[in-house]
């Protein structure tokens, strides 16, 4: 395949009326049932995903913000089928922060370093979000930068998808991330790092509003969720 950098009309017509599975990295991936993911018109799997009978062996979607800590070869990608590459980020600095400019942390709001380190690796369409969506995301989170996977989520949900099924999703609960590896939280002075419990509670208000349906672990987080509100 050729790399292509794509519209966001482009990326849309991969999701729109489809049945989706968005599949992120927490164990309750393995309780599916084996070929239950990969019977999706459309499998999404998030930066440095496993393949397992449970966890499904189909990855037509990668979505990434593609940054040093991913182990993915493109190679990888090309022999489990990836044939859409989705970034997080925008190649831009699209937020400012005293604390990250104080600290000498520029990587952590100013994204091109993503984009010049990639340049040659791209192997297939690509899309990158505009400033303008990503800081959509970073305010419907209280200024917080989402997670990849809570990203990979709300990009498909603007592609209105017939169907959303989301598993391995437990906002970190487990301490688990890539199926078994340990979780290490980010820096908890970073004023806009990672909030996973925003965003177990955007899916919680807007479960109803959307196509969305969720493995048994998601939805009994997302139960509490609710009834902490009511």
């Amino acid at each position: 395949m050729t790399a292509r950098f794509i519209t966001f009309e482009e990326f849309t017509s991969y999701f729109y009326g489809k049945t989706v599975a968005v599949v992120g990295s927490s164990p309750s991936v393995l309780a599916n049932a084996p070929g239950f993911i990969d019977a999706h018109d459309v499998v999404v799997r998030v930066n440095n995903y496993k393949l397992s009978p449970s966890a499904g062996v189909r990855c037509d979607v990668h979505y990434s913000f593609y940054g040093s800590s991913i182990r993915n070869r493109a190679e990888d990608l090309k022999r489990d089928g990836v044939r859409l590459c989705a970034c997080k980020c925008p190649n831009a600095k699209p937020i400012e922060s005293a604390w990250h400019e104080a600290h000498g942390k520029q990587n952590g709001i100013d994204f091109r370093w993503i984009y010049e380190n990639r340049r040659d690796w791209w192997f297939c369409d690509v899309f990158v979000p505009s400033v303008q969506a990503f800081r959509e995301e970073f305010e419907a989170l209280d200024r917080h930068i989402p997670t990849t996977g809570f990203a990979a989520i709300k990009a498909v949900l603007a592609c209105q998808p017939a169907k959303l099924y989301l598993t391995g999703f437990d906002f970190f609960r487990s301490g688990r991330h890539n199926v078994d590896e340990r979780w290490r939280p980010g820096n908890p002075e970073d004023p806009i790092g990672h909030r996973p419990e925003f965003e177990a509670e955007w899916l919680a208000r807007n479960e109803t509003r959307y196509p969305l349906a969720f493995d048994a672990k998601l939805a009994a987080i997302l139960a509490k969720h609710q009834a902490v509100a009511a």
